[in-house]
């Protein structure tokens, strides 16, 4: 949605309406709410001159162009739009009489653009001579936007380029090659935007700019027997085919090269290359006149070769001078003999042999940048030449030989196949470079060495114009670069001379005469053989306008309704844009800008309207207008009423006067449109409703509406109000009332207008208004009250009456008691009254008191007996607020609350703290009992008749002095009785607890340890290496299992799993004790006896080894070894776990290992044998050896 700035201002002028949604989008759901909020009670939404809703109250009506998408918030106004679409688009008025106020918006609804596609009429056009129409389309969207690019340029109109159709049809008349694109339109409205796929053109073109070369230069004069080769070249596409002519006369070659060898002097003339595009059908020609000089004779021709000979020698002699003095390049004096042989044999056969020929020099780039290599070569073979720049000799080649001059040295390679690489050129190697083949032919090339360009700018002598007054002046330049050429684009174009365009300086100056606003941006693009640079682009800044210039009136209607808003757009196309001021009936208004808001109008606003544009740069000025013609359509429409008011029960009817042709009638009852029923009919074209008989439901706003040809016309609201009654009054008031107070009554009837009241007591008249009071009242004072109601429309009148009773009043009532209320006694409440009374009841916690037990409370029952309330027995059920209400005609009276609160008790009395405690620990007894109210304590030790002590609380440190029985007494000091409760207190202490066991614990055998206690315990549990024992084998130790007597811990067996520390702990009231921590050992083996043996070489004798054979076992503690040799002890052998002895013949036999445990009392043997053969002796002097230790073993061990 989009609103107008200035559009929205109520009447009032301090409320106008804001949508939640601007703009929006086509399915939106759009709320049109008034700000700052108003209460508007009845109103109708309409937009432009169609209604959308009406409404009166909580009360509305949708008409059928809107409905079920549209609603009214009743209390605000606010108008609720659901799935909106593009016709919603509009300017939307609340118009309201309660409060009176009138507001507009203008909103759009716009749908989202989607597949934004371009075509092109065709897309193979021929230069200058086709035009190319591109449209824009899009699947879905409204109010288009169109953007056109050609490549990253926008295009914008100007000559050649036209845009048509709201902008989506580009037209580009007479194509150049420059329009190739890619081309793309985008597409654009206020909420969404997309963008096409890129369209290509194919521009034919050519030939032009054709250009021809003879043997690779400019030149055109030759001498007779040269070879000519004429390359002919055309910008053209597709490329043109290319043809010869010599003297206007077809030759039979085709194709850029045209060749001529040994030419003679009747081949001068003019030789045409002619180009043909078969696609543009179009022609080219270029001409070249070359003259073929005269035959020179022998004798000139080896003048030609005889030039060179000086040229050559020198060259030789500087040659061997440079050898001389630089050893690097010295060269044999053979060498130079044979060279200097070689020149004069040169010499010799320039004289005798035949004239050469010209043939073409070829080069791997022409032209080159400046600093880049090139190779020059020709497609003969080559033994005797010379390279020359200019007159400049370059390489001299003989015989396999070269020479490079000293010029040339750093920058010239001569290649095996006698081509020539020059390196690092420069600007000024540019020339002609001649290879002079010896008896054979000259090779020519021109070679241009350009600078690259780069640096481009450009500038204008002024950039602020203005369109048709002034010439533009755009100059371009390189800092860097030669050989240029200049060519200018404005938005991707090329810009060619003609016209308003002029080009001059070698194209390096454009001017624009008269520019226009398309005459906008321009680079420059500076070129050469070997590069080129575009300038940024330069913006002229073209002053315009006012140009097409407009007057939109908003909303457009041949004339419109007062109270009708108008706005009024002015635009035009300028720059900077034009002021604009308004202007009507030729006066001028004081007003400013591009809209004039016309609120509320009135018919003397009708005129003819004019906004006046004016450029302050380009001076000139520019005018639109448009005539508002104002009516007023009340003037053409009101509903008529008979003279008579409207009663009930009548026959009655409204006209809709209209003086205008009307088409359609229709009435509306507030806000929303009538209907006929039985009571309502329509009549003379619904000009008239009747209502038959009139209804007071007839009352309401009425308006009837008319379409004529130009409007929709609207009447005034028309308010009917119906008359009727009265009925029969209400009269409201008491029929007695207490003397000495007033009363007061009230009369009311259904009335309209509503009735007089008028007010009669005893036949005498005492008020005439609504309400009557009677004063202090006295006993006399009885008697009938009369209403008369009384309306002056229908003049009817009714009555109502009443009797009035004066008694006298109840001046106290009191609830009495003389005893105190104690649990199952009796209890009676008197109702102590004065003053007349009729009856008694009695009223609970604000409840009227039931005589007879419930579900609820089966306990509760009372007994009245005339003016008292008893108890019997009294229960504390009873506890509540007791309320005594005494009643006569005039009413009842209350009297203050009585409070019963039951006593009772003591009950349940209870001792709670410790029965056992530990010595010398606080012991802290508390006494508790149900009691109302609280009861007193006292405390007793041990049937003593003195209280220790007063209270619910005794503390006393235990001790054995402190041990036996304690007795509280709980006594209610109002029902005076006494309970008692009496609790034992011991003091428990364990002394001593010890693990006790007489048995060595051994593997296998059966253990037990016993827990031995001193001091009172209630029971024991034993617990190992601090965890609490596990009775039963678990999956992690399924060996470990024990028995448990009395205080005893039985292993039966004992097994290695019971190792561990063990603990009892003895636990009574007081706690628990543990005792000293018992570490248990199981001795065991030995088990798994093992004999190992080694062998090394005694330190007396080497070469004889020694066996150590080494016994060991399992075994806690640790067990004593004892050794056997064949059987029997051996004086020989050493108790202990190793034994090492000679490997001699003599060792040999059977080792027995005896291991025993001191502390099982187990021995177990192991035997391994030896035996000398299992050895081997690396020679027979070790056998010796080994014999010789052998005779000296008895030593050894001695």
């Amino acid at each position: 949605l989009y609103i107008f700035p200035s559009v929205g201002v109520l009447a009032s002028g301090a409320v106008e309406v804001k949508p939640s949604i601007n703009p929006a989008v086509v399915g939106d759901s759009v709320t049109l709410s008034l700000s700052p909020l108003t209460n508007v009670r009845s109103g109708s939404w309409a937009v432009g001159e169609s209604l959308i809703l009406t409404w009166l109250g909580d009360q509305q009506a949708v008409f059928p162009g809107h409905s079920g998408r549209a609603s009214v918030n009743v209390l605000t106004g606010a108008l609720a739009l659901n799935s909106v679409r593009v016709a919603d688009s509009g300017v939307y008025v609340l118009q309201s009489s309660d409060p009176e106020l009138k507001a507009a918006a203008s909103i759009a609804v716009f749908e989202p653009i989607s597949n934004v596609t371009l075509r092109a009429n065709q897309t193979e056009l021929v230069e200058l001579s086709g035009a190319a129409v591109f449209t824009c389309s899009v699947l879905s969207g409204s109010s288009l936007s169109f953007l056109w690019m050609n490549a990253s340029s926008e295009l914008k109109e100007r000559d050649r380029v036209q845009l048509t159709d709201g902008n989506s049809t580009l037209t580009i008349v007479n194509v150049t090659r420059h329009d190739q694109g890619p081309f793309t339109c985008r597409a654009s409205n206020a909420v969404s935007n997309g963008t096409s796929g890129r369209v290509n053109l194919t521009i034919s073109y050519g030939p032009d700019n054709m250009a021809l070369t003879v043997n690779g230069q400019n030149a055109t004069s030759f001498l007779v027997g040269s070879n000519l080769t004429v390359l002919c070249s055309a910008r053209s596409y597709p490329p043109a085919q290319l043809g010869w002519a010599f003297r206007g006369q077809l030759v039979n070659t085709t194709g850029p090269l045209l060749e001529r060898f040994s030419v003679a002097e009747e081949h001068s003339g003019p030789y045409s290359c002619l180009a043909f595009n078969n696609h543009t059908h179009r022609n080219g020609k270029i001409t070249a006149h070359i003259v073929i000089a005269k035959t020179s004779s022998r004798s000139e021709q080896q003048g030609i070769d005889v030039m060179l000979l000086p040229l050559l020698l020198m060259q030789a002699v500087k040659s061997t001078c440079l050898a001389k003095k630089t050893p690097t390049k010295k060269q044999p004096q053979s060498e130079m003999e044979s060279l200097v042989f070689a020149l004069i044999l040169f010499t010799t056969t320039c004289y005798v042999a035949p004239a050469a020929s010209t043939k073409q020099l070829y080069s791997s780039g022409n032209p080159v940048p400046v600093g880049s290599n090139v190779t020059l070569y020709s497609q003969a073979n080559v033994k005797a030449a010379v390279w020359m720049f200019d007159t400049d000799i370059i390489v001299l080649m003989l015989s396999g030989t070269a020479l490079i001059t000293d010029n040339w040295t750093d920058r010239v390679i001569l290649n095996p196949d006698f081509s020539l690489t020059i390196s690092s050129l420069q600007q000024n190697d540019s020339g002609l470079y001649t290879l002079v083949v010896v008896n054979s032919y000259h090779a020519l090339l021109t070679l241009s060495v350009q600078v690259p360009i780069s640096n481009v700018t450009t500038w204008a002598n002024a950039t602020d114009l203005v369109e048709f007054n002034d010439t533009a002046v755009l100059k371009c330049s390189a800092r860097f670069g030669s050989d240029m050429s200049y060519v200018w684009l404005e938005g991707g174009s090329e810009v060619t001379a003609g016209g308003r365009v002029q080009l001059s300086d070698g194209g390096a100056t454009l001017s624009i005469v008269g520019v226009t606003r398309y005459d906008q941006a321009f680079s420059c693009n500076v070129s050469n053989g070997v590069s080129h640079e575009i300038s940024l682009p330069l913006h002229l800044n073209i002053s315009y306008g006012p140009s097409d210039t407009s007057m939109v009136v908003t909303p457009m209607r041949p004339n419109y309704v007062v109270g009708s808003d108008i706005t009024l757009s002015c635009s035009a196309d300028s720059s900077p844009p034009a002021t604009i001021r308004w202007m009507v009936d030729g006066v001028h208004l004081n007003r400013s800008g591009p809209q004039l808001q016309l609120e509320m109008v009135t018919e003397s606003q009708s005129g003819n309207y004019q906004c006046i544009f004016y450029n302050t740069v380009t001076s000139r000025f520019s005018s639109q207008s448009s005539f508002i013609e104002i009516l007023d359509p009340q003037k053409y429409i009101h509903v008529e009423t008979p003279i008579n008011p409207a009663k009930e029960g009548d026959i009655y009817e409204l006209t809709c006067n209209i003086s205008a042709a009307a088409t359609q009638v229709h009435w509306l009852k507030n806000g929303v449109p009538l209907h006929e029923d039985n009571t309502t009919v329509f009549n003379l074209d619904n000009r008239t409703v009747t209502f038959n008989p009139l209804r007071r439901n007839h009352t309401g706003y009425y308006k009837c509406m008319a379409t004529t040809a130009l409007w929709i016309l609207t009447c005034r609201q028309h308010m009917l109000v119906v008359n009727y009654g009265p009925e029969t009054p209400v009269v409201e008031g008491p029929a007695f009332a207490q003397t000495g107070q007033s009363a007061a009554f009230n009369c009311s009837a259904a009335s309209m207008p509503p009735s007089q009241f008028s007010w009669w007591f005893n036949g005498s008249g005492v008020s005439n208004s609504s309400v009557f009071t009677a004063d202090i009242l006295s006993t006399n004072m009885s008697g009938e009250i009369t209403c008369k109601a009384y309306n002056l429309v229908t003049e009817k009148y009714v009555t109502k009456s009443m009797m009035l009773t004066a008694i006298e009043p109840i001046q106290s009532v009191v609830i009495r008691n003389n005893t105190v209320p104690i649990n199952s006694a009796n209890l009676t409440l008197t109702c102590d009254v004065t003053g007349p009374y009729n009856e008694i009841h009695w009223m609970k916690d604000n409840m009227p008191l039931s005589m007879t037990p419930s579900a609820v409370n089966p306990h509760i029952s009372y007994h009245i007996e005339n003016d008292t309330l008893q108890f019997t027995p009294l229960t504390l059920y009873h506890d509540g607020t007791y309320q005594c209400v005494a009643t006569n005609l005039a009413g009842h009276h209350k009297s203050a609350e009585y409070n019963l609160l039951v006593n009772y008790g003591p009950w349940n009395v209870k001792i709670s703290g410790q029965d056992s405690t530990k010595p010398h620990l606080t012991v802290s007894l508390t006494c508790s009992a149900d009691s109302r109210p609280d009861c007193n304590f006292y405390w007793f030790f041990n049937q003593s008749s003195a209280a220790l002590h007063t209270g619910s609380v005794y503390t006393f440190l235990g001790t054995k002095a402190t041990e036996g029985n304690y007795t509280c007494k709980a006594t209610n000091p109002v029902t005076n009785i006494t309970v008692s409760q009496t609790t034992a207190v011991s003091v428990e202490e364990i002394e001593s607890v010890v693990i006790r066991n007489n048995t060595v614990p051994i593997n296998s055998a059966n253990l037990t340890l016993t827990c031995d206690v001193t001091g009172p315990y209630d029971e024991i549990h034993w617990m190992k290496d601090n965890m609490p024992l596990s009775m039963t084998p678990s999956a992690v130790n399924p060996h470990i299992s024990y028995h448990i007597e009395n205080d005893t811990l039985q292993f039966t067996p004992l097994t290695l799993y019971h190792d561990g520390t063990y603990q009892c702990v003895a636990t009574n009231l007081a706690g628990h004790h543990k005792s000293a921590e018992y570490n248990l050992l199981v001795n065991y083996g030995p088990l798994n006896v093992k004999i190992s043996n080694s062998t090394n070489h005694g330190p007396l004798v080497p070469f004889v080894p020694l066996v150590s054979l080494t016994c060991s076992a399992d075994s806690w503690p640790q067990c004593d070894f004892n050794w056997l040799f064949n059987g029997r002890l051996s004086e020989a052998l050493k108790a202990g776990s190793t034994i090492t002895f000679p490997a001699t013949t003599a060792n040999q036999g059977n080792y027995t290992c005896k291991a025993t445990n001191a502390v099982t009392n187990i021995t177990v043997s192991q035997t391994t044998a030896y035996s000398v053969a299992a050895f081997s002796f690396p020679s027979q002097a070790v056998v010796t050896m080994m014999g010789l230790f052998a005779l000296s073993v008895p030593v050894l061990f001695h």
